[in-house]
This record gives C-alpha cells, structure tokens and sequence, in this order.
C-alpha cells in the first residue's frame, strides 16, 4: 500500500530484523502511516487492511518479544539522513524530552511527569504518562528558509521513586543524553557534531563527558560563576591551579558593560539584536573546558536578556544564535508527531512494548519528511491544500506532507486492484474504512 520509493526508504532497516518481523515491520509503518484514529496497535493493522488476513498477535509480540533492538533501528535512520548532506561538515543535533500523557493503571513504565504546557512559574502541574528523552537530526530546507528535526535515537526517562521500586538504577535525562550523544559519535567517528539543547541540558552530566567530535550549544545562567584560564608560566609550588581568577558573571555584565549591534536571522527573519561576547571557563559545567558565551539583549520574544554558552570556540555570536533557534524545530516535531502520528495513544502493559511502540511514531515522523525532500526535487507546484483562510500559505508543513503520502499510498493501492479485476466496493473497503471511520 505504500509507494515504491518511500519503500526503498525502508530498505535501509532490512538488517535491523529477521526475515518476519521486517515483513510486520513493513506493515506496521504502512498502517501507522495511512491509520487517521487513534494510534493503538489494533488500530494501525486495521488501517493496514490486515485485520482477519494475518494473525494479529504476532503484531504485538513484535513488539512485546521479537529479537530487535530500538537503537539500531535508529543508527540506520541517522545514517539515512546524515547521507543527505554528504559535503556539509558538521551535523547539527537536537536533544530534549516531551510528555507523552496516559490514562490507566496498568502503563508499563508510567508515573507522574511535570507537565510544562500546563505549567507557569508560579504554579507547577504533573500529569501521569511517560517522559521521552529525544535526540534528532537537523535537515534545512533552504527552498522554504525553514529546518526540521528528525529523531533518531529515543530514551525513555523513569522517576527515582518508580526506579526505587523497580529496584534499578536512577539515570537523569542528562545522562540519558550523554548516553546517546556517545553513540551518536561512536557510530559516526568521521562525523562532526553541534549538539543544541536547552538549559536542562547544559550541565556538567552533558558537557564534561563530550566526544572529541561533538560540540555542545545551549542556555547559560545569567548567574554563572565564571573564571579565567590558569596560568601557565608559574612558579608557585604545589599542584597546578585549573582555573584562574574569578571573572564578571553574565547580569553583572549586561548592567554595566557596553553592547555591539548585529544582525542575525532568528526563526527565519532578519533582525538587529545587541550582544556581548566573551569566553570564559564555567568550572562547575565544563571544568577546564573553554566555553564562549554570548549574552543577549532585544531577542524577539524573549522580554529579559539571555545567554547562550558553547564549546566550540570558533563560533561568531550570530552563527550562535542562528544554530541555537534551530532547537524550536524539535518542539514543532512533538507538536505533529502527537497530533497527526499518535506519539501518546499506544498503552502498552510490557515494559519492551512502551520503549519500542511510541518511537515508531518519531521515526515516521523522520521518514515522511525525509521522503517528501526527495519527492518534491523537480516539482514546482506542491500539491498542499489552500484554505480561504490561509490563501497566502506558501509552503507545505507536515500535515501536507503526510497527507501527500497517504494520497501516493492510496493511488498506487487502488491502480494495482484495478489493474487485477474489476473494482468493486469489496476492494474499496479498506478506503471506505478510513473516509468513514476517520
């Protein structure tokens, strides 16, 4: 049911399983893909048209039971993707974490999450479901002037009270990161990384443990205790200093130290914002790393100033700021993926099933983007709906994207019934289905 090309897509996952659990693998994303209700593993094989035809157990036991592991499955999606870009230099990563909301008792692996849509600075709301700690590729669409992150490798983060009685050991999102940021360059030691995060993910669980071929950028702390290099020409006895003398923290900066005007292109428009760059080491982060930071003041939307921290010190602040406004991607990315893919409906009992069922929907998130890139190469006019509304939309977000491969899907689908027989209502059923039931 899906078009020749997105399935040559898929080709690239052929190692990552046996013989049958590929054919189910296959199946799977078709009905994911083409499913318009609720994401349950009943509900996509019913999308898939093989409800009655194959067993459907042998769906749930693959991801209950079957010999498969998630993070190669997301290596072979990373080096999808990485091959788009074959004379960039260095790949630009996103890492955060997202509630997927749950209803039941009986989630495998659920507890109560701070909510922060549901949050303000005063009040704090949790709500019961899981955390996913989530790291993606950056892809740029110069034609639209936009980028989207596309996950690949996927953490599911538990609480240090359900660790405690699951007898295991805690391991924060940080570390859950690093986890990955550490697979991520093992896997790609030719590869050079710019990992981007927010201020959650600037410590020292992060930054400390980097690989040689990774970068990190993300929020500072106007408050940071910042020092000078050692010096290296002394002659004092004892054990070498690690760091120099105490410098000005950030605030204390941007009350009395002068700004310089630049202009950078944040979230795709130009604008004059006013910095101050200097670099410095943040002992408790970074311990003898260099840091450049670049504080920030008139960032749009933003009312108070800002602060942004990297390891990499050949950075200027605007290309800091433009790399760093490529992290609101990944917010968009659980956005659809929750809304159009089902990322929170799976409610799975077994704690295999939750960590292997709702990445499914991250990685189709990751394939139909991937897909239409290569798709939409020699055409001009792209086939997204104009609403009275909205009749200056000019380009295609992923609604239009999905909704684009399911009408690929659906053609060649019944293009390959008629060409068989005569077609009938029997052979529309499986479309029927879908324009009734939703």
């Amino acid at each position: 049911m899906l078009p020749e090309d997105f399935l040559l897509c898929l080709a690239c996952f052929q190692d990552c399983f046996t013989a049958p659990s590929f054919q189910r693998f296959l199946t799977l994303m078709a009905g994911w893909i083409l499913c318009t209700s609720k994401h349950t593993i009943t509900g996509v094989i019913r999308a898939a048209g093989v409800v009655g035809v194959r067993e459907h157990g042998g769906y749930h036991r693959f991801f209950n039971t079957a010999a498969w592991n998630a993070d190669e499955v997301g290596l072979a999606l990373m080096k999808l993707i990485v091959a788009m870009f074959p004379d960039i230099t260095r790949v630009k990563l996103t890492v955060d974490d997202t509630l997927a909301r749950h209803t039941g008792k009986h989630i495998e692996a659920a507890a109560m999450h701070h909510d922060p849509l549901l949050s303000s600075a005063k009040k704090p709301f949790f709500h019961f479901g899981h955390q996913w700690v989530v790291l993606a590729v950056v892809v740029p669409f110069p034609r639209w002037g936009k980028v989207f992150s596309l996950p690949v490798l996927v953490r599911l983060y538990r609480p240090e009270k359900l660790n405690r009685k699951l007898d295991r050991p805690h391991r924060k999102k940080t570390e859950l990161a690093d986890e990955m940021l550490q697979l991520v360059a093992e896997s790609f030691p030719d590869r050079k990384f710019l990992a981007i995060g927010d201020n959650a993910y600037v410590n020292r669980s992060v930054i400390r443990p980097l690989p040689v071929n990774v970068d990190f950028l993300g929020r500072g702390r106007l408050d940071a205790a910042l020092y000078a290099q050692p010096e290296t020409n002394t002659n004092r006895p004892g054990r070498p200093r690690v760091r120099g003398r105490r410098m000005a923290s950030p605030a204390w900066r941007a009350k009395h130290n002068r700004w310089k005007e630049i202009e950078a292109r944040i979230y795709g428009r130009r604008c004059f914002i006013r910095v101050q760059v200097f670099d410095a080491l943040w002992y408790i982060v970074g311990h003898d790393r260099p840091m450049r930071l670049v504080l920030i003041r008139d960032w749009p939307g933003h009312k108070k100033d800002d602060v942004l921290v990297t390891t990499d010190m050949s950075m200027t602040a605007a290309e800091i700021i433009e790399a760093y406004c490529a992290r609101w991607s990944l917010e968009e990315t659980f956005e659809w993926t929750k809304g159009k893919l089902g990322f929170e409906d799976p409610q799975n009992r077994t704690e295999k099933a939750v960590e292997r069922t709702a990445p499914m929907a991250l990685w189709i998130y990751s394939l139909v983007v991937y897909w239409y890139a290569h798709w939409l190469k020699g055409r001009r006019r792209l086939p997204f709906r104009l609403d009275p509304w909205n009749r200056k939309k000019q380009n295609p977000t992923f609604a239009d994207m999905l909704a684009t491969l399911r009408r690929e899907s659906w053609t060649v689908w019944i293009s390959d019934q008629a060409g068989k027989r005569h077609l009938d209502q029997k052979y529309l059923e499986p479309l029927l289905d879908v324009a009734a039931n939703g």
